[in-house]
């Protein structure tokens, strides 16, 4: 019993060093996509000042709240802005590239940390 209890502690310490929390992702991990779509509409124009709402292709590497890659077809949905993303010199009807970040922990959230024109 005591040598479980020290290679259960053991785990604990390895992991503590490597910047992990058990039983959860660490806040740094983040799984990121890149995203091709057109705008269709922009922040405060309807929208949330902090959302643009985006007609986009097909995200294969979309993960689910489990972490499940499950996929996203199509569609035209809102995305909310990272804090400090710009878009300037971005109209509805311009085709874009964003960068998503979606992280798990300690909730589930998904934000645009990039969104540039397309082609």
């Amino acid at each position: 019993m005591r040598l479980l209890r020290f290679a259960v502690f053991f785990q604990f310490l390895v992991a503590a060093a490597a910047g992990l929390t058990v039983g959860s992702a660490r806040a740094d991990d983040a799984y990121k996509f890149k995203v091709k779509g057109v705008i269709r509409g922009l922040p405060g124009q309807g929208l949330a000042n902090d959302e643009v709402l985006v007609k986009h292709h097909e995200i294969p590497e979309y993960r689910d709240q489990s972490g499940k890659v499950v996929g996203m077809m199509a569609m035209t949905m809102p995305f909310y802005l990272a804090p400090g993303v710009s878009m300037e010199g971005l109209r509805i009807g311009d085709p874009v590239e964003l960068e998503i970040e979606q992280h798990l922990e300690p909730e589930f959230s998904e934000r645009v940390v990039t969104i540039k024109k397309g082609n």
